[in-house]
Order: structure tokens, then C-alpha cells, then sequence
């Protein structure tokens, strides 16, 4: 695990975590191939994000920890050209 406020880059699938009473997506994030998951903070940058999900994406940000858990405030996102690009 990295460190708090620590700059990380990850790749993975961005998987719903939270849904509201419509069944909306409300909370993403992203699980790596490596088993991790960071939730992805609910910011605006974040909420962008939302229009990929179940698809490949990498994402650099800062990483806390909360509760347990790893989340991470996007500062740049992308879809890889192709899915080996993950690696």
C-alpha cells in the first residue's frame, strides 16, 4: 500500500460500489489486476468517470486511506488503446 497523499498511477476495471434507490450508479472503483481496489472519491473529476464503467481505465491521483479503504482523487483518467496496454 502506498503511503497517504501518495501519487499513484493504476490501470484496471471500474466496478460499481454504491448504487441510489433507482439502481444508478453512485460509486465506482477501480479493481486491479493485482487484486486492489481504490475507490474512486466523489468529486467532479470523479463523477466523470462514472461513463466508463465495466471498461479498462488508467487513472493517476492521490491515494488515502478511509475507513479501510484505499480511495483515490482522479487527476487524469484514459481508456488504454488496447487492453495489453496494461501491463
Amino acid at each position: 500500500m502506498k503511503r497517504d497523499g501518495e501519487q499513484v498511477n493504476i490501470k484496471g476495471i471500474l466496478v460499481p460500489v454504491a448504487w441510489d434507490a433507482d439502481g444508478n450508479v453512485t460509486k465506482a472503483a477501480v479493481a486491479t489486476f493485482n487484486e486492489e481496489e481504490y475507490v474512486v472519491e466523489e468529486d467532479e473529476k470523479g463523477k466523470r468517470l462514472l461513463s466508463l464503467m465495466q471498461q479498462v481505465v488508467e487513472v493517476s491521483g492521490v491515494v488515502k486511506k478511509e475507513a479501510g479503504n484505499k480511495i483515490i482523487t482522479v487527476e487524469n483518467f484514459e481508456q488504454p488503446k488496447r487492453v495489453r496496454d496494461w501491463d
